[in-house]
């Protein structure tokens, strides 16, 4: 009898073409682990030679590596993990199609470079900046959705127009928002983006290495796993995504309150500066946009695109499209996490308020439960696809 109920066909028992595919993304993610880790090495001997311009001496966004240890040291931890980011992507490159899957022990070395990468270069910037561009990038595709919704789905986009219009009623006529406040949020993200590109860059490029060996490994943990967890991630896939969908509520919730007689961590209506509520605005609707986002992964729309989308209504969505993007975010939330911990409870002198930051932005509960939620996304696509 064949049985259509993904979760009873996610077993270890069924014949795993998920894992097959997997170990076929293993050798393009170790390739590019290895370049990453060969310019990662290169540069650390620079530093080493040249420690003025090392990114060590006078960190713009202080990493693990640079609050617990000197530039030279950690000048030499760059250069060790680049070293071995270079040994273990040529092993894992040199594989041919078609051979051995990867072991789990290759997993977990790739694990663990994902982890030194971020020790070394994680740090809060990564997370700034990435609230910021989404943040932007929320606003304007909010924008074309309704007007597209508007043409094809006129309930739907009258719907949300009027929710538009409500928003920018309060956010004009009782909190004060203009369109030099507007440009002024522009003109400040841009010219930090500018002056700071330098040190954005090595940050980058550390977490560009780490999410790739993170994905490395994970990849290789897959393709050599047996499918129990990968049942286990099927049957809670629901509850692990809502959990995830919560993650970026705190703060959304805490910036809408700005448009309200009661604004919370934040300075009252009538003292709030343009700029500045322009800035917590948009975030603010980059964590409102996440949450749906994720949210996206157990609803219909997050498997097929609606019918009044142009050109891929009622088509399949491709896995990468949610999966790419959410793992990233996920990434870039976990790698935050952990500075974010440490410099807002470093002060003991204010517990209450280390709590409080760490309720509002939740990286250290939102990034893991993201992750997983984007795990349990693409194995439920993944069993549902087999035949």
């Amino acid at each position: 009898m064949t049985t259509t109920d993904p979760v009873a066909r996610a077993n270890p028992s069924r014949p795993d073409a998920p894992r097959r595919r997997a170990a076929e993304h293993v050798r393009p993610l170790a390739l590019t682990a290895l370049v990453a880790s060969a310019i990662v090495a290169g540069l650390s001997i620079v530093w080493l030679v040249e420690p003025a311009i090392s990114p060590f001496t006078r960190p713009a966004a202080p990493s693990l590596a640079t609050l617990l240890l000197d530039p030279t040291a950690a000048a030499i931890l760059s250069l060790a993990i680049g070293a071995a980011g270079i040994a273990l992507g040529t092993v894992l490159a040199a594989r041919r199609r078609g051979s051995r899957q990867p072991s789990i022990a290759a997993g977990a070395g790739a694990a663990a470079l994902a982890v030194a990468f971020a020790f070394t270069f994680g740090s809060m910037s990564g997370i700034a900046i990435t609230g910021y561009l989404f943040g932007a990038v929320a606003v304007v595709a909010g924008l074309v959705t309704i007007a597209v919704a508007l043409v094809r789905a006129p309930r739907l986009g009258a719907a949300l127009l009027a929710g538009l219009l409500l928003l920018v009623a309060a956010s004009v006529w009782w909190a004060g928002l203009t369109f030099g406040g507007l440009a002024g949020f522009a003109v400040g993200v841009g010219g930090a983006l500018a002056a700071g590109l330098p040190g954005f860059a090595v940050v980058g490029l550390g977490l560009i290495s780490a999410l790739v060996w993170a994905a490395t490994a994970i990849m290789a943990l897959r393709s050599a796993g047996t499918g129990r967890v990968a049942a286990w991630l099927v049957r809670h896939r629901r509850a692990l995504t809502v959990l995830a969908a919560i993650g970026p509520l705190p703060y959304a919730i805490a910036r809408a309150s700005w448009l309200t007689p009661w604004p919370l961590f934040g300075p009252s209506g009538e003292h709030l500066e343009p700029a500045t509520l322009a800035t917590g605005l948009v975030i603010g609707a980059g964590g409102a946009a996440a949450s749906l986002l994720t949210l996206g992964l157990i609803l219909p729309w997050g498997r097929v695109f609606p019918n009044w989308m142009p050109r891929v209504g009622g088509r399949p969505v491709p896995v990468g499209l949610a999966a790419v993007p959410g793992f990233v975010a996920a990434g870039i939330l976990c790698i935050a996490a952990v500075p974010m911990l440490l410099t807002t409870v470093g002060p003991v002198d204010a517990p209450a308020d280390a709590l409080l930051v760490n309720l509002v932005l939740p990286f250290w509960f939102w990034g893991p439960m993201l992750g997983l939620a984007v795990a349990a996304y693409v194995e439920w696509r993944a069993v549902d696809q087999e035949p």
